[in-house]
């Protein structure tokens, strides 16, 4: 009998044993599952960024700054008329340093749900100085975004600051016909069809951040790319927009910044600026945009016909007027890199330095913006002369050290022309020259 009891405690310990052997290693398991369920990873190349191992969750940080120095080679103003742009004394800031941009953002997504802060310390205090701040969800085949971004409106405009080939934009976007509307709050819905139809509609306030919700503006963008192969893709689209400015939002006009960032603005044009009894200052704007890009050889270029209502008044009538603005640009990859073309965004990007030594670039654009119901009659500029006219010709070289550092150096050769002030008077132009160099480092 002390046998059997002996064998049964016997029994009854090893399969007690047994049993918590089995517990510890559910338990064991089910933290090993846990733990899998919920591990992150942290990569740093490219930037910060975190990730869950079964992909829901990703948190990105970013950053970029931005240094400038230029040097100005003002034009000297004929005695005999009134001067005009940089023949102004003190018409723009002092060649020297300028800290363009410095940026920091985080970016995160968590299943069909995303989120982008993006702010600027270079452009003074906040909330002025937010940039993107959206909330996004996938809805459909595409995604739905509220908050503060931009419109979907030409392929440069949309370009990031660390890509675009020259230091600044061209007149297509908000620094010529859609002055200072580059960044505002509203609800937009972007997506991509069969991989080469791209689409994007969003109803805006004419306001950003530090701005009372006032003013609307509403439109849309389409491209399509036939193919889109590294060193060989096809571009092409066209986007239209309505802006309609209040007395608290977000003016519709047209400002074309010449010579750089601190250069000469020249007004083109103020919707409601020769307000009568309608009041109408609305901005109908059609752009149009064309790009190839074969090898190391990039080509792209923008069409922009803008109508504002109300500019000037002739005979005690209100007048619109007309502005157009274009600019082709060619950049070549003397090392062999080939742009990267980004179709989330509609816009090229730029490539990885293939050799130890960097990346080097070459670009030359061409650009062109003019009022074209400008006359000694219609005067929507404001200048009392017959033309309303600015062209600016770009040299550019970009030194892609490596992967977030770059060196760009820019040759602004500018033409600014406001005609004569009447018979026998001559063409008046203003040709300012500048060189600018940017220090980029980002992440």
């Amino acid at each position: 009998m002390r046998r059997n009891q002996l064998r049964n405690k016997i029994n009854l310990s090893a399969g007690s044993t047994l049993n918590i052997l089995k517990y510890c290693a559910l338990t064991l398991l089910m933290g090993i599952n846990m733990t899998a369920a919920y591990a992150f990873t942290i990569e740093t190349k490219g930037g910060p960024k975190i990730k869950s191992n079964d992909g829901n969750f990703e948190m990105v940080f970013g950053a970029r700054a931005h240094l400038d120095v230029h040097s100005f080679n003002d034009d000297k103003p004929n005695p005999g008329y009134p001067p005009f742009g940089s023949q102004v004394p003190d018409s723009h800031p002092d060649g020297g340093f300028n800290f363009r941009r410095g940026y920091t953002d985080v970016t995160v997504r968590y299943y069909d749900l995303s989120f982008k802060f993006q702010n600027d310390f270079a452009a003074g205090t906040f909330p002025g100085s937010l940039r993107e701040a959206w909330v996004g969800a996938k809805l459909g085949p595409g995604q739905l975004t509220i908050g503060q971004f931009k419109p979907y409106r030409g392929m440069e405009e949309l370009a990031s600051s660390n890509e675009i080939t020259m230091m600044e934009r061209p007149s297509t976007t908000s620094t010529g016909i859609y002055a200072g509307r580059q960044w505002m709050m509203g609800v937009g819905y972007k997506g991509l069809y069969a991989n080469k139809f791209g689409y994007g509609v969003d109803i805006m306030s004419l306001a950003h951040t530090d701005m009372p919700i006032a003013g609307s503006s509403y439109g849309g963008r389409l491209f399509w790319v036939p193919f889109a192969e590294e060193g060989n893709t096809l571009h092409f689209g066209f986007s239209y927009s309505v802006d309609d400015a209040s007395s608290e939002s977000l003016a519709a006009k047209v400002v074309d910044v010449y010579g750089g960032r601190r250069g000469i603005s020249k007004s083109l044009g103020i919707a409601g600026a020769g307000i009568g009894s309608s009041g109408d200052n609305k901005q109908f704007t059609f752009e149009a945009e064309a790009a190839y890009s074969l090898g190391p050889v990039t080509l792209q270029g923008e069409y922009a016909n803008s109508r504002l209502d109300n500019t000037h008044v002739v005979g005690g009538a209100q007048k619109d007027s007309t502005v157009q603005a274009y600019y082709v640009q060619a950049s070549w990859f003397v090392t062999g890199e080939r742009s990267i073309y980004r179709k989330e965004r509609g816009a090229f990007g730029k490539p990885k330095p293939i050799s130890k030594w960097g990346a080097l670039e070459l670009a030359i654009r061409y650009d062109l913006a003019e009022n074209l119901n400008q006359s000694l009659t219609a005067d929507p500029c404001r200048t009392g002369t017959s033309k309303c006219q600015v062209q600016v010709i770009t040299l550019g070289t970009n030194w892609y050290v490596r992967e977030g550092l770059r060196f760009m150096l820019n040759y602004y050769l500018t033409d600014a022309v406001i005609g004569n002030a009447g018979a026998g008077t001559p063409d008046r132009k203003d040709t300012l020259s500048v060189i600018s160099f940017r220090t980029q480092l980002s992440f």
